[in-house]
């Protein structure tokens, strides 16, 4: 006579060095008549156990019964009703897919089920991931409803066989989410007079059907189209409309969630509106034997009656220097949206449609036009008073220059041949200018006189003359009525120049080795400051010459080596360098290579830094092997220590695995083998893991990830393959 033992204490480990135990005890003992198990104790016997995943239970019955689930992988599972219905009926049910991605269907038929043709209602774990149901000769859903594996979703069909209809839906949650209404059967089954049995078939990975539930009911109410949100002006009125499916249906409409006297029909007009009912919510609920649905709230929006414009606050009179810019606002009431229309002694002014206005820079022939605005809606328009423009000369302060449009110099102190300085303020009147300062032989009487010039240029931008043509380092915006003071370091031996500019207390640059004009390429002198303001005007102040120092390139690095220690295969680290201009004069970083498998760079290239100025070099590793691995960052420029140089280190290594290792002891005689299964949530449902029964007691799970919680039970079968009762229940948190 076979005899039941306790099951034994086991470990179970991950190599990350995990491990959890558990005391595997038999719940009660039996005791058979034969040497081998028989289905019947083999079914009482219980184990304790670690397991991962989520499956079908095993056993299968003809009948509907709610402690039965049915298991389709790869053959048809059929169960027959419990009468069959030849009218309207609900008929619910829990299904599960094995994975995120398998091809299940679940439905009705007449007689037990053998191809997708026999089932007339069907829906579906489609391919793609995502939840369908059959409608005639194609699958459809009412939206996208996706779907994961080991998660169990409640089906409810209300069929109706006489119109050989149906409705879908799905429980998301607590949410009932349609899939679909109205649904045809398939075109194939389409005349059939009633169905006798529940069908699955899972033709990619398994799926278990549980809890089947037949009713006769009529078929719930569902809405089709939900009401639309409406907008109406105050006097007018709003109408609400719904478009349902189901039988013997009625109607309540509500506002803000309270009854409306009377409103029964699937459409709803409002009493003429007043500005109190905007933001008003209408909904309505849809009901019949089998239950309401509430439809989505719509938006009630009333707009207040067109009131024509009037202007609250007229535009002013405005006084500006000529080369300045004015500003015009206006500001009214009215029904929105309002246009504005701008006027020049009574011309329409193009572009100018908004109530703020900005004139272009002025001239002196500006002085005195006016300025109107139009303000119009739907309702009418409202013309403003007119507001006159002052336009002045602009006053030049003792011992500057006046450049507004014609050319202006004054002599250095000395004539200049050799290496020089020269520092002198500048000071834009308009924001937007066209105006040079320059050095030249002799006074200025055009652009090609000029050897060494900075420039305020139409883009509202600093830049220098480099050879043939105007550039900068960097972007550097100006403004109006503030003071630019400026650096020429002038070599005339060499015919270049630096060019930098003094941004509160930090000196920017503007360009260095700057080659002289292209016409003034073999001066040999230089002995006058120039000016020329073709739009707006300037004034240049505050001219100082003096002998320049001698020139220092030095470019240091903040480390001479990067070290990224262990970085982990297919990932990445970084980190930065910082490159600083530790001499007088302005520094050019050519190029910034790197050397090394697995290492980059970016930052630096071209980059022209002043003196005391940095800038930052980021290196990263990202190895695609384990192992050591070395290269070099190489930072070339015009500094008298270049190139610098930066070693970089660093170790790829392999990301680390883990398994979990479950064991266990039989407590009876007579077992071949042992299912192992696994789930995701405490208590099911489980998942067998593999396709055949294991031999020894003893399972691997290789497949768990990081950062997871795994349950897990084991089940005996016996050389009939019958299968026992679930053990108990053990988790595995991997790290």
């Amino acid at each position: 006579m076979g005899t039941i033992v306790p099951v034994t204490k086991k470990t179970l480990a991950t190599k990350n060095n995990f491990s959890a135990q558990k005391n595997l005890v038999i719940k009660r003992n039996l005791v058979t008549a034969k040497k081998s198990v028989t289905k019947k104790n083999l079914l009482a016997a219980l184990f304790t156990l670690l397991l991962l995943s989520i499956a079908a239970p095993a056993s299968f019955s003809s009948t509907i019964n709610s402690q039965v689930c049915y298991l389709s992988s790869g053959t048809w599972t059929n169960a027959a009703l419990p009468q069959a219905q030849s009218g309207t009926f609900r008929i619910t049910c829990d299904a599960v897919p094995s994975a995120s991605i398998v091809d299940a269907v679940h439905g009705l038929s007449y007689g037990p089920a053998s191809a997708y043709a026999n089932m007339f209602v069907a829906v579906r774990f489609n391919a793609s991931g995502y939840l369908d149901a059959r409608n005639g000769s194609t699958y459809s859903a009412a939206s996208a409803i996706p779907y994961a594996g080991r998660v169990s979703y409640h089906f409810i069909l209300d069929v109706n066989v006489a119109t050989h209809t149906y409705n879908a839906y799905v429980m998301i949650g607590s949410v009932q989410t349609t899939i679909g209404t109205n649904l045809a059967f398939r075109n194939q089954l389409a005349l059939t007079s009633s169905l006798n049995y529940v069908a699955a078939m899972t033709t990619t990975g398994s799926s278990t059907m549980c809890n089947i539930t037949v009713s006769n009911s009529s078929m719930a109410p569902s809405i089709i189209t939900q009401p639309v949100s409406q907008s109406v002006t105050a006097g007018q009125i709003a109408n609400f409309s719904v478009a349902t499916a189901g039988s013997a249906v009625t109607y309540q409409w509500m506002k803000n969630g309270v009854t409306i006297s009377g409103a029964n029909s699937s459409n709803y007009s409002t009493p003429i509106t007043t500005i109190t009912d905007n933001s008003a919510q209408f909904s309505v609920a849809v009901s019949n034997a089998s239950g309401t649905v509430t439809s989505n709230a719509a938006l009630l929006t009333v707009a207040a009656p067109i009131i024509a414009p009037a202007i609250t606050f007229q535009p002013l009179a405005q006084s500006v220097n000529v080369g300045q810019a004015a500003t015009f606002s206006v500001a009214a009431t009215g029904t929105a949206p309002m246009t504005y229309q701008w006027n020049k002694n009574g011309s329409p002014i193009i572009g100018a449609t908004s109530s703020l206005y900005t004139t272009a820079l002025t001239a002196t022939s500006d002085n005195g036009s006016q300025f109107t605005v139009r303000v119009s809606n739907s309702a009418g328009n409202v013309v403003s008073i007119p507001a006159t423009l002052t336009v002045k000369s602009a006053a030049v302060p003792p011992g500057c220059l006046l450049s507004a449009g014609t050319w202006v110099s004054t002599p250095l102190t000395r004539v200049q041949t050799s290496s020089f300085r020269i520092q002198f303020d500048v000071t834009p009147i308009a924001s937007i200018e066209d105006a040079v300062t320059g050095l030249s032989a002799a006074p200025a009487a055009g652009y090609t006189d000029l050897a060494a010039t900075v420039r305020f240029n139409v883009a509202g931008m600093i830049d220098a003359r480099n050879g043939g043509s105007y550039l900068a380092a960097t972007a550097i915006p100006y403004t109006a009525g503030t003071a630019y003071h400026f650096i020429l370091d002038v070599n005339i031996g060499t015919h270049t120049y630096n060019a930098y500019v003094m941004l509160g207390s930090q000196q920017v640059t503007i360009g260095t080795t700057l080659a002289f004009r292209t016409e003034q390429a073999s001066v040999s002198s230089l002995a006058y400051l120039n000016g020329l303001t073709v739009t707006g005007s300037d004034t240049i102040c505050n001219a100082v010459t003096t002998t320049s120092a001698a020139a220092t390139l030095l470019l240091n690095s903040s480390v001479s080596s990067l070290n990224f220690g262990n970085v982990n295969v297919s990932s990445s680290s970084a980190q930065n360098v910082t490159m600083t201009n530790a001499g007088n004069s302005s520094v050019t970083i050519a190029q910034v290579m790197v050397a090394g498998a697995g290492f980059n760079t970016t930052g630096a290239n071209g980059i022209t830094l002043a003196p005391g100025q940095d800038t930052t070099i980021t290196s990263t590793f990202a190895p695609s092997a384990s192992g050591a691995a070395t290269g070099k960052i190489t930072v070339s420029s015009n500094a008298t220590n270049s190139p610098a140089s930066i070693a970089l280190s660093g170790t790829g290594v392999a990301p680390a695995a883990h398994t979990v290792a479950l064991s266990w002891a039989p407590a009876v005689t007579g077992v071949t083998g042992f299912r192992t299964y696994v789930s995701m949530v405490s208590g099911g449902p489980y998942f067998e893991m593999g396709s055949v029964p294991s031999t020894t007691p003893a399972y691997i799970d290789s497949s768990v990830q990081s950062e997871q919680t795994y349950y897990y039970v084991v089940t005996a079968v016996d050389a009939s393959n019958n299968e026992s009762l679930y053990s108990s229940q053990v988790a595995a948190i991997v790290p």
